[in-house]
């Protein structure tokens, strides 16, 4: 998977033979590095054995630009080099290169490269492929070569380097540490990451596992031991065998959430927050099967990220009953974030870099994985993944291969389905127009009219609608084939309908109703215009510029209205979501009002909520309700009594996107309290008969 790169660490290295996989072409590097932490530099001694079908694609290689180049050979001939207008160190191969060679060619390369090293020695120093610390050939299209290689790293006995693959061998002799690692599965890069490691190991089976820590945690390492060996079996079962001979956990001083081929780096406080273990860290060991199994294909959409999602943070939460929630606040995201003007089809998604790409690359993306699945049925949604896996592992694939695979495993033409999801933005708005029932020589006729709301032209759909009857406790559950703006759907049933709700367990991709989302940070964040109003003269200076700040915080996109309003309120546009900054506003009556229906009071001395109090001295609060008159803006209520928790609540209160109250302590912040206000369905459902509704968990993907 592409990622940020951060600080490196390079290294010394060994030569070993070429394997070869079926017939894509690979290169192989066989790199010896040497780390001089003192000169501050690494010196490289790179043979790469380079079939002759990229000789015949490519006439020249580049290196890091800064490298101080000591020799090139090319099948024992010397080559030149020289620093290109792009910023690398380019050399080109002879004329006759692609003459007379039958098989492989040897590309020997001899240099140094300065490290970027932290004098405190206390950041996790990484290097990757994009850093060109070996030399890569100039070749438009990536997907027509990989790489396999052996790499032998020399460095200070304290420090412990990481790679992907397997480790041949890790020895200390005269305070030098060589470490030894193979990889023979066709790769995209070769990364190298090196800190002051405490490294553990265990094995689960024929796998190797790893957990390089920064500190000597066992506890913590036997927990991810724990984990890992769990989520290997349970997408082993799923998938495919797990394709790497090990996996590491690997510590990073950054705060970073990444898997790589055979390892993950998760930031030093990320690795310790309790729920990673069943959130994010199945989701980076999923990517092993795909992301870093099957690769991107770099002219399609990133669909790993979204498949990812959906077969590791949903399907865990849908094994537990939770996936309908999980579903609709995927929904929540994409109606809080995204809209007309920044919306953008799943074939440009690239990887995430703000929260509307995220709602769109991972939250829609795995609703539609959700509704094939819904389309072809599970027992041939699980057959057509492993067909995808099984076809294109090692190699990139896009959505073209993933709809090859459902349509061969399922025998239907589903190119409508790819093309309206796939390539085309937007989403449909449901309404339940109308809905009326007959009795006729002893059978209940309920007739049902579905329409499209948005402006944009008709999508097509499997959309489910549940059906209470008399006597039955449990809802019938019926699809409709949604076809035009308007549908008309008839059904008979021997026992009287009850109720009738439209896509019960949110399950098709669509813009919710306003009075679907219930107020929430995300939507008050996804505004595309903002005001604020700023608290009465009385509030101290010092807390009045941490709400400045905050406020400042608020102009990420600059071509957005944003208004700031001093001691006194806007007349409140109805287009508009209000931040409202301090206890004493004058706005505050307005939200209090509302905030009484949800049972929360606000007085001079704290705040109760959910049967608690807390007081103003030691917390900060967030409260997001509606405007009186609309449904679609909000008043987001923030209230500190510390400027110092004003930097900690800019940082955190973005990935609080789906709360309408938090409660924070302290000046660091930390949450003690957050919450999600009720939802309504009104719009999507008709009651005949007042009662009350159950509706029970569907059946998981696969079971625990």
């Amino acid at each position: 998977m592409k990622r940020t790169i951060y600080l490196f660490i390079c290294f010394y290295c060994l030569v070993i033979a070429f394997p070869v996989f079926a017939s894509d072409p690979l290169i192989h590097h066989s790199l010896a590095i040497t780390l001089d932490l003192e000169k501050s530099n690494a010196s490289i001694h790179n043979i790469a054995t380079i079939p002759h079908s990229i000789i015949q694609s490519s006439s020249s290689f580049r290196l890091n630009k800064n490298s101080k180049i000591k020799q090139i050979t090319f099948n024992g001939e010397n080559i030149s080099s020289a620093v290109s207008g792009d910023g690398f160190l380019k050399f080109k191969l002879p004329k006759n290169a692609k003459e007379g060679v039958v098989g492989s060619s040897k590309l020997i390369c001899t240099y140094t490269i300065p490290l970027a090293i932290a004098k405190s020695n206390m950041e996790t120093l990484f290097i990757s492929g994009e850093d060109s610390f070996y030399p890569q050939p100039e070749i438009r299209d990536k997907t027509e070569f990989k790489l396999t290689f052996q790499i032998e790293i020399q460095t200070p006995s304290n420090i412990k380097v990481v790679s992907q693959g397997e480790k041949l061998k890790d020895i200390v002799e005269k305070k030098r540490r060589t470490v030894v690692w193979k990889e023979s599965k066709p790769q995209e890069e070769i990364l190298i990451i090196a800190d002051h490691y405490h490294e553990f190991s265990s094995n689960h089976g024929a796998i190797a596992l790893y957990a390089y820590l920064r500190d000597h945690d066992k506890d913590l390492a036997k927990r991810y031991f724990k984990a890992t060996k769990s989520y290997i079996d349970l997408y082993s079962k799923l998938i495919a065998p797990y394709p790497y001979k090990k996996f590491a956990l690997v510590e990073n001083s950054r705060q970073t959430g990444y898997g790589m081929p055979s390892l993950t780096l998760l930031g030093s406080r990320v690795i310790r927050f309790p729920f990673i273990l069943h959130t994010s860290y199945p989701h980076e060991i999923l990517h092993n099967w795909f992301g870093n199994g099957v690769y991107i294909r770099p002219d399609s959409g990133n669909w790993a990220e979204g498949l990812t999602s959906y077969l590791a943070d949903h399907l865990l939460l849908e094994q537990n009953g939770k996936g309908r929630q999980y579903r609709f606040q995927e929904l929540m995201k994409y109606s809080s974030y995204v809209n007309e003007t920044n919306d953008f089809p799943l074939m440009k998604f690239k990887g995430r870099d703000s929260m509307t790409s995220q709602a769109i690359g991972y939250g829609k993306m795995l609703m539609v994985f959700h509704m094939l699945r819904l389309e072809v049925g599970d027992t041939i949604f699980l057959k057509a993944l492993r067909d995808f896996y099984n076809r294109n592992q090692f190699r990139y694939a896009g959505f073209k291969e993933i709809q090859a695979s459902f349509e061969g495993v399922s025998g239907r033409n589903l190119e409508k389905f790819f093309n309206q999801w796939i390539l085309r933005k937007g989403a449909p708005k449901l309404k339940l127009f109308s809905a009326s029932q007959t009795k006729q020589n002893g059978t209940h006729l309920l007739k049902l009219e579905t329409r499209q709301t948005q402006s944009d032209p008709t999508f097509t759909f499997k959309l489910p609608v549940a059906v209470w009857l008399t006597g039955k406790q449990k809802p019938i559950i019926k699809n409709i084939n949604i076809t035009n703006k308007k549908n008309i759907s008839l059904f008979s049933f021997t026992k009287k309908p009850l109720k009738v709700l439209l896509d019960p367990y949110h399950e098709v991709f669509r813009r919710l109703n306003p009075k679907e989302v219930p107020p929430s940070l995300g939507k008050a964040y996804g505004s595309e215009i903002k005001s604020t109003v700023f608290p009465e003269n009385n509030t101290p200076n010092e807390l009045l510029s941490g709400y400045k700040l905050f406020d400042k915080s608020l102009e990420t996109t600059p071509n957005r209205p944003h208004t700031s309003f001093e001691n006194k309120p806007p007349s409140i546009s109805k287009t508009s979501n209000v931040w409202v900054f301090g206890k004493n506003n004058k706005l505050s009556k307005k939200i209090k009002t509302q905030l009484n229906r949800y049972e929360v009071e606000v007085n001079e001395q704290g705040v109760t909520l959910e049967g608690n109090y807390f007081n103003w001295e030691n917390h900060s609060f967030v409260f997001v309700v509606s405007h009186k008159d609309s449904n679609n803006e909000q008043l987001v209520w923030l209230i500190t009594q510390s400027k110092k928790s004003i930097p900690g609540l800019i940082r955190k209160l973005p990935h609080y996107g789906k709360y309408g109250y938090l409660v924070f302590e302290g000046d660091e912040p930390k949450n003690v309290v957050k919450g999600i206000w009720p939802s309504s369905r009104e719009g999507l459902d008709y009651t005949f008969t007042k009662g009350t509704y159950p509706l029970s968990s569907k059946e998981p993907l696969i079971k625990k």
